[in-house]
């Protein structure tokens, strides 16, 4: 036999001392009403009275046990969920400060995450990359904490100026590898700008893995300059540094791994097939061991412990 809540049943020590002030409540009792009556002109007359203080005492102590939870023995219980893990991939990488698409690129990624996310029935895992991609959360039930990452992303974040899609596409994957029997796919919010040199390598990995590799494009083809607090971003001659949107790198991705290309999708019906991807998910079958209750006998003499005081109770009046 175990307990829920073992440190309860320290309040066992105090049934002595409820005994004893119900043995010196039932002796008042008596004291007084032979002062003014005798039991029988009272019209009672109960022998087995004397028992009451006694099974109120046990009564006490049987409803101690019950509420320290007592189980004895397992039992399988079967659960079914419908669950698909999501990994939401951002690019943070200075390129999307430009504001080409009525706000900032990164403002627009962090609004199109989170709604994202909010519809999410499953676990969701957060990667940030520059030119080196960084876990800020692994996969997790807790939405309302991802939203809460999202709102903090700025560009420059990471801290290695650059921008390697592939890195951060390998990062992704070796979060799903954590849980490789369940569903699961990549959402990747980027304005496509690929500086590092694992894309192909990131693909064949995701095509291996039967991982789709969803894209959303932020930004225009013909280009913007980089905004910072101190104007326009500037290269080493003093020119103005102009990023460019590039659909062909997203759409490749896309199409190679099985996933859905988007570009600047700003209406929430735009990424309808993602809200709908994420709730078509497989059924995960496990079974958990659950302990057996036992506190119904404790409880059940408690029951049937106050109900026989109760009726020795007769002589009271």
């Amino acid at each position: 036999m175990n307990f829920r809540d073992v440190n309860l049943l320290w309040l066992l020590a105090l049934v002595p001392f409820a005994a004893a002030m119900f043995l010196a409540r039932e002796r008042t009792r008596s004291r007084l009403a032979r002062r003014f009556a005798s039991e029988r002109l009272r019209g009672v007359t109960n022998p087995v009275r004397a028992l009451r203080p006694w099974l109120l005492a046990i009564a006490v102590a049987a409803a101690i046990v019950a509420l320290a939870g007592p189980y004895a023995g397992f039992t399988t219980v079967p659960i079914t969920a419908r669950e698909v893990n999501r990994i939401v991939v951002i690019d943070v990488s200075n390129s999307m400060a430009a504001q080409d698409v009525g706000t900032s690129r990164i403002a627009a990624a962090r609004a199109l995450a989170k709604r994202i996310i909010e519809t999410q029935t499953g676990r969701v895992a957060l990667v940030v990359f520059e030119a080196q991609p960084e876990v800020a959360s692994p996969l997790t039930t807790d939405a309302d904490a991802v939203i809460a990452l999202i709102d903090s992303v700025e560009p420059g974040e990471v801290g290695e100026a650059g921008s390697d899609i592939g890195s951060a596409i390998l990062a992704s994957l070796r979060l799903i590898e954590a849980d490789p029997s369940q569903k699961a796919d990549i959402v990747l919010i980027s304005d496509g700008e690929d500086q590092g040199t694992r894309l192909r390598e990131a693909i064949q990995r995701a095509k291996a893995m039967n991982v789709p590799v969803s894209t959303i494009l932020l930004g225009s083809p013909e280009g913007s300059a980089i905004s910072t607090p101190d104007g326009p971003l500037r290269d080493d001659s003093g020119q103005i540094v102009t990023t460019y949107a590039r659909a062909d790198v997203l759409e490749s991705i896309a199409k190679e791994t099985g996933g859905k290309a988007f570009v600047n999708p700003f209406a929430e019906k735009a990424i309808a097939p993602l809200i709908a991807d994420a709730r078509t998910a497989i059924d995960r079958r496990t079974e958990v061991r659950v302990p057996i209750d036992r506190y119904q006998w404790a409880l059940a003499l408690a029951f049937f412990a106050f109900l026989g005081g109760s009726f020795l109770n007769r002589g009271a009046e």
